[in-house]
Formats: structure tokens, sequence, C-alpha cells
């Protein structure tokens, strides 16, 4: 199959930021860098065919992991983060995967004690444990990971007509943003739309906890519908307690990222009026204008490549044509960043160089190559945008 032009200079772009990456993460390398580096690598050879080193990634990374202490469980940077990885590794090989028993025991560990000052949330919470569950080869496992999840869950919700979290007094939020402690978070990285869409794929997961899922689901949905609020031209807040202040356009918080999660829900649950309201959050996300977005890097998780992925599945799943606008508005900003070098991304402090997948050239690179190619790709399961299943995407 011959590439159109668009697709050879988003493919072209896509390789040089997986080598912008490569280098950085060979000066300074860590246990999420490396695992990020195998999923990239990982994605490559699915899409392409390529030959890349993520096998070799993967085992820097469990070097990393042996001479570590005091790993913690997370999907990022964590425990389920290697499990993730190598569950993916093994199926696309298609070997057995092996020596996953002492990452499943701290996890099950985790998650029947969890700490009351963590949050229900995706990259260092209990969701992302949720999601390598989901996604586990042993059914068994699989069942009781996400039973306990669920029972967790339930222990720590809130009830106003539906179920809703909030976030926790953990003490790095207390330190740096004393004022988030105790808000009832909307989005899908540290709220309630991660909550919505991960209990709809746990819904849809066949397994004997199912029902109690779909329950759970629709009392966390009937909660979250309530909390639409048109301020400037957004249908969610950023969370509860800003609901008069208008969210920035990506997908950690904001419409896009719950237009996404709305979807998996709406496939869950087969209903026409949440399948209307998804679309409807993903026309108001695509429709909005830039100068509005707040997108200031072009990161996956806040920034411009998260907006072109975004309008992509917008056009493809919600049949928004128009958003086809956004994905040539948003790669063509990409291009002419890295055309000034390579590319610098939001920190608390100041703009910085970073190789990551969620926050960095690693994810910019991935959403390029799907841009690109069109294959599905195994990273939206770890972004609650698509649903989590023990196989391929979906």
């Amino acid at each position: 199959m011959i590439p159109t032009p668009e697709a050879a200079e988003q493919l072209k772009l896509a390789r040089v930021l997986y080598d912008d990456a490569a280098t950085m993460i060979a000066a300074t390398p860590s246990l999420l860098l490396e695992l990020d580096l195998a999923l990239a690598s990982l994605e490559f050879e699915r899409a392409l065919g390529e030959s890349r080193p993520a096998k070799e990634a993967f085992r820097r990374a469990l070097d990393i992991l042996r001479g570590s202490r005091n790993v913690e469980p997370w999907l990022y940077g964590g425990a389920a983060h290697v499990g993730w990885t190598a569950v993916h590794l093994s199926r696309s090989y298609g070997v057995l995967v092996g020596g996953l028993e002492p990452l499943d025991r701290m996890i099950m560990e985790w998650v029947a004690d969890f700490p009351e000052d963590r949050d229900v949330d995706l990259p260092l919470g209990l969701l992302g444990l949720g999601v390598y569950g989901l996604i586990h080869p042993d059914e068994g496992l699989r069942e009781r990971v996400t039973a306990e999840i669920l029972r967790v869950i339930e222990k720590r919700v809130e009830h106003d007509e539906g179920i809703f979290v909030r976030l926790t007094a953990w003490e790095p939020r207390v330190r740096r943003s004393p004022h988030l402690v105790g808000q009832r978070d909307l989005g899908v990285a540290h709220g309630n739309a991660g909550l919505v869409s991960y209990l709809a794929s746990a819904a849809m997961s066949g397994l004997a906890c199912a029902p109690h899922a779909a329950r759970l689901l629709d009392l966390a949905l009937n909660w979250f519908l309530g909390q639409r609020s048109d301020v400037e031209q957004t249908v969610f807040s950023q969370s509860v307690e800003f609901r008069y202040m208008p969210a920035r356009s990506a997908w950690c918080y904001g419409d896009p990222g719950i237009a996404l999660a709305l979807s998996v829900a709406a496939r869950a649950t087969d209903r026409a009026d949440l399948r209307t309201v998804a679309r409807e959050t993903a026309r108001s996300a695509t429709d909005r204008p830039v100068s509005l977005t707040r997108v200031s890097d072009a990161c996956v998780c806040h920034g411009a490549s998260g907006m072109a992925w975004f309008n992509h599945r917008s056009a493809t799943e919600f049949g928004l044509v128009q958003a086809r606008d956004g994905v040539a508005h948003w790669t063509r900003h990409i291009a002419e960043q890295r055309e000034k070098g390579p590319l610098e991304y939001n920190s608390l402090e100041q703009k910085r160089r970073d190789a990551s997948f969620l926050e960095g050239d690693l994810g910019t690179s991935l959403v390029l190559l799907y841009l690109a190619t069109g294959v599905r790709p195994l990273w939206e399961q770890r972004l609650l945008a698509t649903p989590v299943v023990a196989g391929e995407p979906m």
C-alpha cells in the first residue's frame, strides 16, 4: 500500500521523534523510560513489521527493576507497568509469558490493603492496577484482581444520585496543591471519567464479577452525566468544584478524554443516549477554537499529539468529518515545533526535554505512527480510551 504524502510526512516525523527519545533514554535510562521504549518499539513492529529493540529495552528495564528498592505497583513506572509490557510483548511474539508471579503478588497485596491516601485513578492509582488485571493472561488472576478492585471502589465511593470519588490527601498533593484535596475530579487521568471507563471495561470482561461492575457503572453514570456545564464551549469542567471555569482541551482533563471514556461506557451499556452525549462532547471539543484549548506542548497527556489523536478518533468513531482539520492542524504544529529543534515539554517549573510516552517524545511519535498507518495501537487501553480486553485492541 502506497502511503499518502500526508502519511509519509507523519511517519517520517514519528521516526525522528522515536530516535530523539531513544538517544535521550540511552543517556538517562530509568524503569519507566525503558518500558516506554519497549512499548514504542513494539508498536513500530506491529504497525510496520520493522525490527526494533523492544525486547532489549524490556531486558534493560528488568535489570533496573532488579536493582531497585521500594518499587511501587503503578501502571506508569511500577510493577503493573512491567507486567503490562511483558504480557503484550509475549502476545506479539507468540510466546508464553513467565515471571509475573512476584509482580502479581505485590499488586494483589496493594489492592487488598489499598492506602487511604492514594487515588482511585489511572497513572498512579487503583484503576491502573485494574487495567493490568483486565489484560492478564490468567483468567483466575483477572477475576481476583478485578473483584478486589471493585470491592475497594465500592468502599471508596460517595453517594449522591449515583456514585463518585474524590481526590485524596496524598502527601505530594497536600504539599504542592492543597486546594485540590477533596475535589470531585471529572477527568480521565485522575477522576470520575476514568472510573466510568474502567467500570465499563470490567462490565464487558465476561468475568464472574462483571455484573457487579455493571451495577457500579450505572450508578457512576447517573452521577457523572449530571455534572455537565456549558462554559466557554465545553461540556464538562475539570472538577465539580471548578464547574464555572472552563477545562483545558486534553485527554487528562476536559472533553476530549471524557468523550472517549463515555464512548467505552456506551459500548458496555448499549445506551443510545450515552452515545449521543459522547458524540456531542466530542463535537464540542473538535469545534472549540484553538485559542481556547490551552495546548502549549506536544505531548499525549495534554498537548498537540493528544489533540491530533483525539481528532482522528472523533472523525473515525463519531463521524465528525470536520475533525480531520484538527488532525492536520495539530500534526502541522508538531512538525513546525520540531523544525526548531528537539521538542520541549511542560514541567512544574519550566520547559524541558522528555522522552516518555505520556508527556514526551515517545507518545508524540506513537500518535503520528497511528495516524500514518491506521493500525490500532495497544497504548489506547492504557489511557482508558478504548475497552481494556485480554487480547487485541477492540
